[in-house]
């Protein structure tokens, strides 16, 4: 029955396949670890800021909810933006790359009011994921189109 179906072609368009070979691609798959991992700590900022504003008795409850939230929906950017990228999708880089931008911005606005063990991790991964995503092997293996070679769209 299996030779059957594939001597009269796909009978469904298979998902595509992850980027190609990601152990040659190095920075690219280091950028996306990395870039993982910063959507692990914003999840447990967002649970860290709630958890807080329960000890104060509900203090700026309004802030800390709503900067919950917008952590929260940046993580799901990030990880449809990584997902993405695995899948050599370009639309990719740009959640993963914008959020690169606002970390960084955010770690140089806060430089010397926070101390240097919370900025500068945020720092270096900004450079880390921003070089592994932008690199010529990393662009070329996550250049394909949205509908390219698949029926799907993500």
């Amino acid at each position: 029955m299996s030779d059957r179906s594939s001597a009269e072609g796909p009978a469904h368009v298979p998902a595509p396949a992850p980027v190609e070979d990601p152990w040659r691609n190095l920075p690219l798959l280091i950028a996306l670890v990395v870039a993982g991992l910063e959507g692990l700590v914003l999840v447990a900022a967002a649970v860290w800021s709630i958890a807080s504003t329960v000890r104060a008795g509900f203090d700026n409850a309004a802030v800390a909810i709503a900067l919950s939230v917008f952590m929260l929906l940046f993580v799901g950017l990030l990880v449809l933006g990584i997902h993405a990228l695995w899948l050599g999708r370009r639309w990719g880089r740009g959640p993963v790359l914008t959020w690169q931008l606002i970390q960084a911005a955010i770690a140089f606005s806060v430089i010397g009011k926070a101390p240097g063990w919370a900025l500068y991790p945020m720092i270096v991964a900004s450079i880390v994921v921003g070089v592994g995503l932008l690199l010529p092997a990393s662009v070329a293996a996550t250049s394909r189109s949205s509908g390219s070679s698949s029926g799907t769209v993500l």
